[in-house]
């Protein structure tokens, strides 16, 4: 599979996966997933975006996360590596807008 195949199948991946989750938000699927299902997947999404970040993605809008999905999921990966806010802090200032 080449380069751009790859990038194809995970863009259609993405929106598939994008769809399944809206709709078992709705009808209480995601209730019955195993939560290790959830890290997983914020693992790869935290990959992803680290990588496409450095590429000059643009970062999530408003209508992507709301504020309190934001604050939980930041908050999940600085307790997961033992930083505090203060380190946030430090790369924050890093980080390009």
């Amino acid at each position: 599979m080449s380069p751009s195949e790859r990038a194809a199948r995970i863009a259609g991946l993405v929106d598939e996966l994008g769809t399944e989750v809206d709709a078992g938000l709705g009808d209480g699927a995601i209730a019955a997933l195993d939560p290790d299902v959830a890290r997983r997947l914020v693992a790869v999404a935290g990959r992803l975006y680290a990588v496409a970040a450095e590429e000059g993605a643009l970062p999530p809008t408003g209508t992507d996360l709301t504020p309190t999905e934001s604050v939980v999921l930041a908050t999940a990966a600085l307790r997961a590596h033992d930083l505090n806010p203060f380190d946030l802090a430090l790369w924050f200032s890093r980080s390009t807008s």
